[in-house]
């Protein structure tokens, strides 16, 4: 995957940003789960989250003080899963949890490296949507095998 990189990011009260990516396409981010996340707590305050800037490289924004940033693979990832084009890693996650797999069985169980699943584990890279219905298809088998 290119490493994503921003080119200027805008925001609108209480919890909305607008990237625009050095690609020149724009992206517009929901970000209130990170208003309820510790060490995030200043962003419900308007003014000190209109002070959004981009990090040095763009490889991230980051606020003010400089101690509060979310990066630009987050963003990006943000992004895909609010429009609907990518899976959802909470999604994953609990698909993965909910049939008891290991980063290593859902591999396995998807035809997938390892690696893909350590990166979409932990939010590092959008989940594609075809992934979504693998998972849904292989839980399906299982469910009809079980009974």
């Amino acid at each position: 995957m290119i490493q994503q990189t921003i080119k200027s990011v805008t925001t609108e009260s209480p919890s909305q940003i607008t990237i625009v990516w050095r690609s020149g396409k724009q992206t517009r981010i929901e970000v209130a789960e990170y208003l309820e996340s510790p060490g995030y707590e200043r962003l419900k305050e308007p003014t000190f989250f209109a002070t959004a800037a981009v990090e040095e490289w763009g490889h991230g924004i980051e606020w003010a003080d400089g101690e509060i940033g979310i990066d630009a693979d987050t963003l990006y990832r943000l992004g895909k899963e609010q429009a609907g084009l990518a899976y959802p890693v909470a999604e994953f996650n609990a698909w993965m949890e909910r049939n008891g797999l290991s980063l290593g069985a859902a591999a396995n169980a998807l035809g997938i490296t390892r690696r893909t699943i350590v990166y979409y584990h932990g939010g590092h890279k959008p989940i594609p949507v075809y992934i979504k219905l693998a998972c849904i298809g292989w839980e399906s088998l299982h469910v009809q095998h079980a009974a």
